[in-house]
């Protein structure tokens, strides 16, 4: 996977072409691992979905640098 500076690149790219969606642009190109990818308006859910992930990277990405541990779930028997 990336570095965190191009995490954050994609993900400010990403964010752009979000805004240009929602203004009312027909289609909106974003560039992923070396991929042309395009999305319109009746796709935008799935940009939000990369949004996400790329958020979710980014943030297990700096916990990782800054020596925090994955928090998982606790499983709890009676």
């Amino acid at each position: 996977m990336a570095d965190l500076t191009q995490l954050q690149t994609w993900l400010a790219e990403a964010e752009a072409a979000r805004h240009l969606l929602a203004m009312g642009e027909q289609v909106v190109e974003v560039w992923r691992d070396g991929r042309r990818m395009t999305y319109s308006e009746r796709n935008l859910s799935d940009l939000n979905d990369y949004i996400s992930f790329l958020g979710n990277e980014i943030d297990r990405k700096t916990n990782e640098a800054a020596g925090r541990p994955r928090r998982s779930g606790i499983g709890v028997t009676y």
